[in-house]
């Protein structure tokens, strides 16, 4: 895992490109601990850089970017390749020799031999730049399911790209300007929508996406190489277990290569207990787990996470956190950020957690909820709202008196339903009235009009939701319920969860792998009939099916979520309470007095505390700023 950064096409009265290039180095120093390495083409014109956390081969022989023989093919990686050994043999049978056992090495020659669609062949975690001298271009890749981040920058002093956006800032070819539909979308759904970033002039290259820049026109030509399937396979319920079950094992065994020492998170849930079930049948080596707990034991499953470990003989850590623990730490996690966000404080302590016992790679279950159907806010409750909307759509004029009804109930999460029923019922709208923060019509008394004003010039939530979840196949059985899981995956999972996995990890210099996110097992799950997504009595029977004895069955047995969050409901209203009312550095983006006016809404119990705390992580992020 690692920082990656490059400039294209620099003008002549850019600045200096070596010191821009350090810049970038400096901003991403956490993402790479153990080297550093800049690559300057000749004639001035392109730079790469990398901080490199070593993982595999942590010799100087694996120092980025990385130049092939002839000095002509130039690469900055960030990832891990799973099945590097498999392409290695292959490529060594054509005849490319190599100085290094990473897999860093394996993308270059790739490339050499298959061009772009080396990354085809690519099973992992990825986002790379490679810089081709013989074209004169610079090619962009980033992973199917977006595990690893790519941001991109344009201007008239060049192109930029960048792991995180505050590398992007330490160009000097990104101002500081905020996105209006990159505010907006935080406020709608708690986290930045791709494409767009927090601020104005950053983009993010979407999932399964290569992008050329030609170095004299430095402007990306960006082609999908991998999308979501959609085609169902027709297995019975015996055979989707089975064949989930394989490619299971096969993804966390393959995953469990490094050269430095690797464990997991365990939370006491289903799916990181899956994955360290799983470890704990590719191998008999020791299994370090790590956890957070709290002293609010009802909200705490430590003593689900112990047993897991037990059952694989673990060594585990686990830490208690407390809200003392979050404020003392809280300036930094601000920091670490990136881009605001209502998530991540808790992968922030379970990351420090991880690294202080000795950690430098840990497996997580993340994903596994939005691939198996584990939420009942999306996948229990979105059908019967869609029906609802439907229902009323059929009575004249039912849905405009619902509407006006549901937006005069004291609690607000009736606003979300009041703006679905303005709206033609489809899964988009019902999916942004389940999963969405705060609702549209709510949004302009918090924003400052042009900032509304330009938000909806560019973004409309319903549309962006329906485009990247793709039309459901009217009426298909359990149709619903697989278009959910790719909504999940393309929205929730990529703008949030892997995001804040991704900064608040690599904040302690810890790699993190998603094996239920590997590709492999996505297409398998998504390719099977609905049916065990959710089968109205046991949710993520697939999974509990296919993992069997794996996971003991205190945890298999258990028919409520408890989920991994931090006790902020309680927090707020007690030692933290004080952040709710925060206010300042948001002058023209945020209506004065926004922050505490939610404040004062979530004291009198009408909206969920994420709402104040959204607030208060915006106001947060943006005082580090200054």
């Amino acid at each position: 895992m690692c920082g990656i950064g490059g400039i294209v096409g620099t003008s002549p009265g850019s600045g200096d490109l070596p010191g821009r290039l350090r810049a970038m180095q400096q901003a991403m120093a956490h993402r790479g601990p153990d080297d550093e390495g800049r690559y300057v083409s000749a004639d001035g014109a392109v730079g790469l850089v990398n901080r490199r956390l070593a993982v595999v081969d942590p010799s100087p022989a694996g120092r980025m970017p990385m130049g092939n023989d002839a000095g002509e093919v130039w690469i900055t990686h960030n990832g891990e390749i799973y099945n590097a050994a498999d392409l290695r043999a292959q490529l060594r049978c054509q005849g490319f020799r190599f100085r290094s056992s990473t897999d860093t090495e394996v993308i270059l020659h790739g490339y050499e031999a298959w061009g772009p669609d080396v990354v085809d062949r690519l099973i992992g975690m990825f986002a790379f730049g490679i810089y081709d001298g013989r074209r004169r271009a610079v090619l962009l890749a980033r992973d199917r399911l977006g595990i690893k981040p790519l941001f991109v920058a344009a201007g008239e002093a060049g192109f930029a790209f960048a792991s995180e956006l505050g590398a992007l800032r330490a160009s000097g070819l990104l101002g500081a300007s905020l996105s209006p539909a990159g505010v907006v979308g935080y406020l709608l759904w708690g986290s930045v929508p791709s494409p767009w970033t927090i601020y104005a002039g950053a983009r993010a290259l979407a999932p399964a996406t290569v992008a050329v820049v030609d170095v004299d026109r430095p402007t990306p030509s960006p082609r999908r190489y991998w999308a979501l399937p959609r085609e169902v396979a027709d297995v019975s319920w015996e055979q989707g277990v089975g064949q989930v079950r394989n490619v299971l094992h096969a993804a966390v065994r393959s995953q469990l290569v490094a050269d430095v020492p690797l464990g997991a998170f365990l939370s006491g849930g289903l799916d990181s207990s899956a994955v360290v079930g799983l470890m704990r049948a590719s191998t008999n080596g020791l299994i370090k787990t790590c956890s957070i707990v709290f002293d609010e034991l009802e909200l705490s499953e430590g003593p689900l996470a112990r047993a897991v470990a037990d059952r694989v003989g673990a060594e585990h850590h686990e830490r208690v956190v407390t809200a003392a623990d979050v404020r003392g730490e809280l300036e930094r996690v601000f920091r670490c950020m990136d881009q605001p966000t209502v998530d991540g404080v808790n992968t922030y302590f379970a990351s420090k957690v991880a690294r202080e016992h000795g950690l430098t790679v840990a497996l997580s279950g993340l994903g596994g909820d939005e691939l198996f159907g584990g939420y009942d806010l999306t996948f229990g409750k979105l059908p019967g709202l869609l029906s609802l909307l439907r229902g009323f759509r059929r009575v004249p004029g039912g849905s405009a008196l619902a509407a006006a009804t549901a937006r005069v109930l004291p609690h607000q999460r009736w606003r979300k339903v009041g703006d679905a029923l303005g709206r033609p019922p489809s899964l988009a709208s019902a999916y942004l009235a389940c999963r969405g923060l705060f609702a549209p019509t709510e949004i302009p008394a918090l924003v400052e009009p042009d900032v509304w004003r330009r938000a909806c010039e560019e973004l409309e939530p319903v549309a962006e939701i329906a485009a990247r979840a793709g039309p459901a196949d009217g009426g298909a059985p359990g149709e619903d319920l697989r278009w959910v899981r790719r909504a999940e995956l393309r929205t929730y999972t990529h703008d949030q969860l892997l995001r804040d996995t991704d900064v608040m990890s690599m904040a302690h210099s810890l790699e993190v792998r998603v094996p239920l996110l590997d590709h492999r097992v996505v297409e398998t799950v998504l390719g099977l009939p609905a049916a065990p997504a959710r089968n109205g009595r046991r949710p993520k029977a697939l999974l509990v099916e296919a993992v069997g004895d794996l996971v003991p069955a205190i945890v298999t047995g258990r028919r409520h979520k408890q989920g991994f969050v931090l006790p902020f409901e309680r927090w707020l209203r007690g030692p933290l309470r004080d952040l709710c009312t925060a206010e300042g550095g948001l002058e023209g983006i945020l209506r004065p007095g926004a922050g505490p006016g939610v404040a004062r809404a979530y004291e009198a119990g009408t909206v969920h505390w994420s709402r104040a705390w959204a607030l208060a992580a915006l106001h947060g992020w943006a005082s580090t700023r200054r």
